[in-house]
């Protein structure tokens, strides 16, 4: 029995050692051809794990089949084609093998492993801990199905189990073994998915390296001869007349509009985080609500604020993350095509606090999702890629994190973690 359950445990972690191959690969994991070989994969564990059984009494056995499948079903990056394409696989040769337990068995089977399949779109979105937590419960929720498969099948055929004692000893070393080896998977797949993002971000912390560089060499040089033009133009502007000195200030407002943008450009390289302070989180998004609300009533947007809590305080640039709302607000308000909505939704959670802002605009598409944030990526005609890439920077300097959710045709969703202050209990 020990050799059995050693081989299972090697069977179950075979898939995930083939499935980090796939992970190294840009867009190889989100497509259908991966989708596919994922579940045959992961079936084809299930198949070995029930040709190789632990007979419990007459025909009925007890394999950890449940166990490939179940993470076939929570780690698919939210697609259902992996989890059904093993479950069918399971299901069929557990029907190939037959026997007077096929059929209760393959019933058995549907209980243990139909309870992760709500989870199929929300997982990926949990914390890791939570993500394993949730799927040793799986793990357990399936030893208690088998258990109560196995009274049902003593009970319906009469059979007596001869050796009580030994059978408890089989019962808990299958218990205790389910229990590890979903421990042992779900732990793997935590590491791929972070190996995986961290690979991410050393490619894009490479590449915004470079760009930085560049920027601040570039804006630097330029910004020297456009303050010396904007310093003629003032001292000709009095020396002019009505009409001529209307001209200059237009001259000097695209020159204060071309600073700008080379002050985006010098925030790539460093991020002017000047002073933290505190900042009560309602009243600093109801200011700013005041400060865009004539902007999307023009635009035929509707703006809402939903923060009824007065004792959420992060520690903060205060210009700077008024400069990050307003260009996601304005984002917003300017991806709804006639008319909708933007809300700005604030929260606590795990000693952070979270802004969210939501639009009911056109959405982006998953490819637009995984270059947002790159440089020069933008999805506006008019744009120039900066803004988001800047936004980036900028909450990151104040040690949060930005995550972006977009669906086509129905609307994106920022998300904003911040550290809570002290001041916040």
């Amino acid at each position: 029995m020990v050799n059995q359950l050693l081989l299972h445990l090697i069977i179950i972690l075979f898939p995930i050692f083939i499935q980090q191959f796939f992970y190294t690969r840009k867009r190889a994991n989100d497509s259908l051809r991966y989708q596919i070989l994922n579940g045959i994969m992961f079936g084809g564990a299930a198949v070995i794990c029930m040709t190789f059984p632990v007979n419990i009494v007459a025909d009925f056995q007890w394999d950890l089949r449940s166990i490939p499948v179940i993470v076939s079903i929570l780690y698919s990056k939210g697609y259902y084609m992996p989890g059904m394409i093993a479950s069918l696989i399971a299901e069929a040769y557990r029907y190939y093998i037959g026997g007077d337990a096929a059929i209760l068995s393959m019933i058995g089977f549907v209980f243990m492993i139909g309870p992760a399949i709500p989870f199929v779109k929300a997982f990926a979105r949990c914390v890791p801990i939570k993500r394993v937590a949730l799927c040793l419960a799986l793990a357990l929720h399936s030893v208690l199905v088998t258990v109560a498969l196995l009274y049902l099948y003593l009970r319906l055929n009469g059979y007596i189990i001869e050796q009580p004692d030994y059978s408890v000893v089989v019962f808990s070393a299958m218990g205790l073994v389910t229990i590890i080896g979903m421990g042992i998977s779900s732990l793997l797949n935590e590491h791929i998915i972070e190996s995986a993002a961290m690979r991410l971000e050393l490619e894009r912390s490479e590449k915004l390296k470079i760009v930085s560089q560049i920027a601040a060499s570039v804006a630097h040089e330029v910004r020297n001869p456009l303050t010396v033009v904007k310093g003629f133009i003032q001292l000709l502007s009095d020396s002019v007349d009505l009409k001529q000195r209307n001209y200059l200030k237009i001259a000097l407002s695209e020159l204060d509009r071309a600073e700008y943008i080379i002050t985006d450009y010098l925030n790539l390289a460093k991020p002017q985080v000047e002073q933290l302070e505190v900042i009560e989180v309602s009243d600093f998004l109801n200011h700013t609500f005041e400060m865009m609300n004539s902007y999307s009533l023009i635009q035929n947007v509707e703006m809402r604020v939903n923060c009824d809590r007065s004792d959420l305080y992060v520690l903060a640039d205060k210009p700077r993350l008024t400069q990050v709302i307003l260009n996601m607000i304005k984002n917003g308000v300017e991806a709804i095509p006639e008319t909708g909505e933007v809300s700005v939704n604030a929260y606590a959670r795990n000693d952070e606090v979270y802004i969210e802002v939501v639009d009911t605009g056109s959405g982006m598409s998953k490819e637009d999702l995984d270059n947002i944030g790159k440089a020069f990526f933008t999805t506006k005609d008019t744009g120039t890629g900066l803004g988001i890439l800047v936004t980036v920077r900028i909450i990151e300097a104040m040690n949060g994190k930005i995550a972006f959710e977009s669906e086509l045709g129905k609307g994106t969703k920022v998300t904003i973690r911040l550290p809570a202050s002290p001041t916040f209990e």
